[in-house]
């Protein structure tokens, strides 16, 4: 059976930011594409460049294009359960975005679910952490076992900024027993900021068309 690992959150957090870049630290893994809220920053998107580096990105029966969406979904993802590879599956954190995990609820029950947390971004702001886990536990049947730690603001990032929220960040982990399993950083941030859990450590954004260029990305 699959290390199997659900990436959610809210628009705009940077989740299938962090499942792609944690699939490049996983790989050889697979990466399945459930998000079907969010029509950009798809890992479905750079499918050819992430299978380049081992990482096979599920999604659709149906070639590469930005409009697949979950009705035409294989069924290779309750292959990918049962083989002997990390599988890593980003999922929107909405009402809507949760309806997909629904039709593998029975193949789900022993997966790890972690939720992307943005202190920047209203929506996951830190009075709604409680809430929106409610929301994902309620429909998912499932239950949130970890944060992630994302707070940014692309080029207007600092280390003071990421320093803030991340104390934020573990006093609700206290409160609430959901561990921080991993803080995503820039690379240049990785010695000047004293934090105590895993990173995930990004020297390129890999689901934004400014790096959309070879090895540059």
């Amino acid at each position: 059976m699959s290390e199997v690992l659900i990436i959610t959150g809210a628009y705009g957090v940077g989740k299938s930011e962090f499942a792609s870049q944690l699939a490049l630290l996983k790989a050889p893994c697979a990466l399945a594409d459930l998000d079907v809220i969010n029509p950009y920053f798809r890992p479905r998107e750079q499918a050819l460049w992430l299978k380049s580096k081992g990482v096979d990105v599920l999604g659709s029966i149906l070639p590469n294009h930005i409009n697949q969406d979950f009705p035409a979904m294989s069924g290779n993802l309750r292959g990918a359960i049962s083989q002997n590879i990390p599988l890593i599956i980003d999922c929107a954190g909405s009402e809507n975005g949760l309806k997909p995990l629904a039709s593998f609820e029975d193949v789900l029950q022993n997966a790890q679910v972690w939720l992307v947390v943005n202190a920047n971004r209203p929506e996951s702001f830190f009075d709604q952490i409680k809430p929106m886990i409610e929301l994902f536990e309620s429909r998912s049947h499932l239950r949130i076992s970890g944060f992630v730690h994302n707070t940014h603001l692309l080029d207007q990032t600092d280390p003071s900024m990421i320093l803030k929220a991340q104390a934020e960040l573990e006093v609700i982990s206290k409160a609430l027993n959901v561990p921080i399993v991993y803080t995503m950083i820039n690379e240049k941030y990785k010695s000047s900021l004293p934090i105590h859990n895993p990173l995930v450590c990004f020297d390129h954004l890999i689901l934004r068309s400014d790096w959309m260029k070879g090895e540059t990305l």
